[in-house]
């Protein structure tokens, strides 16, 4: 037993002091975290594409029914009327609508009557990506609808004037008879004029964007995709790296000659459980520097980094395991890495993409992992024990491959 301590000490050890004397991955280790963060910070790129939404009609008129069942860019379900904004937030929390709409009471009246109307758009704030997109993407696919309620206003300025001319021209060759009834109707028509206002002529439609969090979570949310983002690129990189240079100097074989691989596998675990540890400090420092605020639970927050550094760790020791070299070791690592990221939902809202890159994003890794941080890190709530499964087939895919190497 007090051999078996030795050992893992002395295996924790030596990750300890090759890291520090390996000058570039100990600056990448730690400058990484801090660029990516500061570049996410400063910086969010929205895209373009169609968007599942729920529409809660409350107006329930000719003119609603006919926009929202037909909106150009959207795929809308017409929700019952009952409890109808309740669900349509719930929906959208669990995932079923990437974005609800409310038609108020009253909202075809009011564009009958050349009044503004307005919408109230409901969204999930801590999907970054998204939250930016609907910024813009309700509007232009609204504005088709809106240039044909502007060229009929155009048609009824004309008409009410025309009106006033003919009125005012009827009293010219009428005084007598009907100077009361003529000069009545020249007024309502000038008042209608009168009361058409600016703001409905530029933006006839107001959409009223609302989250259905308590607080805008946007900022906050950030941490939840650049934590597990970086942890996996940075972790395959040295983990990868480490394993190589046990296979160069024939580390491994002692290992197995000397002891259980087990051992030699939990030590490096634990030194990179470790190095986790220390990039979600740095990062969640920068990101809280910035004004994020996340509740504090200790053992969740435990749980999740714990998750994360040990799928990602045991990632990279099967790259290290299945590489000739260091070089082909990173090259593996980016290969997996950019591609998961960009189906991961920070560059390109999940939603938008094809039906079956979003069933394998969620059966990938990193969408548990920034789901798990999403869930913890935001609401403060327990992740699932799906990370062990991950865990368990990984560690005995690494040592598999330790034994037969």
């Amino acid at each position: 037993m007090i051999s078996t301590h030795k050992k893992f000490y002395g295996y924790l050890k030596k990750d300890f002091v090759l890291l520090y004397k390996r000058k570039k991955y100990l600056y990448t280790f730690v400058l990484l975290p801090i660029l990516i963060s500061l570049i996410f910070l400063l910086v969010l790129n929205p895209s373009d594409y169609t968007i599942n939404a729920g529409v809660c009609n409350l107006d329930s008129q000719k003119i609603s029914q006919e926009i929202f069942s037909n909106l150009d860019n959207f795929e809308t379900t017409i929700l019952p009327i009952e409890n109808c904004e309740e669900n349509l937030k719930s929906d959208i929390q669990k995932g079923k609508y990437s974005l609800g709409i409310i038609v108020p009471e009253g909202f075809s009246n009011n564009l009958e009557n050349l009044k503004q109307s307005r919408l109230i758009v409901y969204y999930d704030s801590t999907d970054v990506a998204f939250a930016e997109l609907i910024s813009w993407k309700l509007d232009s696919s609204l504005e088709p609808f809106e240039k044909q309620i502007v060229d009929n206003l155009n048609k009824e300025f004309t008409s009410n004037v025309a009106s006033v001319r003919k009125g005012i021209s009827i009293i010219k060759d009428e005084l007598p008879s009907s100077i009361s009834k003529n000069f009545k109707e020249s007024e309502d028509n000038l008042k209608n004029l009168e009361e058409m206002g600016t703001e409905f002529l530029v933006n006839p439609i107001w959409t009223d964007k609302r989250s259905v969090s308590e607080k805008d979570l946007q900022k906050d949310a950030g941490l939840v995709f650049v934590f597990p983002i970086l942890a996996l690129l940075i972790t395959l990189m040295l983990a990868s790296t480490s394993l190589i240079y046990d296979k160069k100097t024939n580390f491994l074989i002692r290992v197995k000659s000397s002891t259980s691989p087990a051992i030699f596998i939990l030590a490096k675990l634990l030194f990179f459980t470790i190095l986790v540890f220390v990039q979600f400090g740095i990062i969640t420092s920068l990101f809280m520097l910035y004004g994020a605020r996340y509740p504090i639970n200790l053992l969740n927050i435990f749980e999740l980094v714990l998750s994360i550094a040990m799928i990602d760790t045991l990632l990279g020791f099967i790259i290290g395991l299945l590489s000739e070299n260091e070089g082909i070791a990173v090259l593996f690592s980016l290969i997996i890495s950019f591609p998961l990221m960009l189906i991961s939902g920070i560059f390109f809202p999940i939603q938008t993409l094809p039906t079956f890159v979003q069933w394998i994003s969620k059966i990938l890794p990193l969408n548990y992992q920034i789901t798990s941080a999403k869930v913890v890190l935001l609401f403060n709530q327990n992740i699932s024990n799906l990370w062990m499964i991950y865990v368990v087939v990984l560690f005995g895919l690494t040592w598999y491959l330790i034994r037969k190497k």
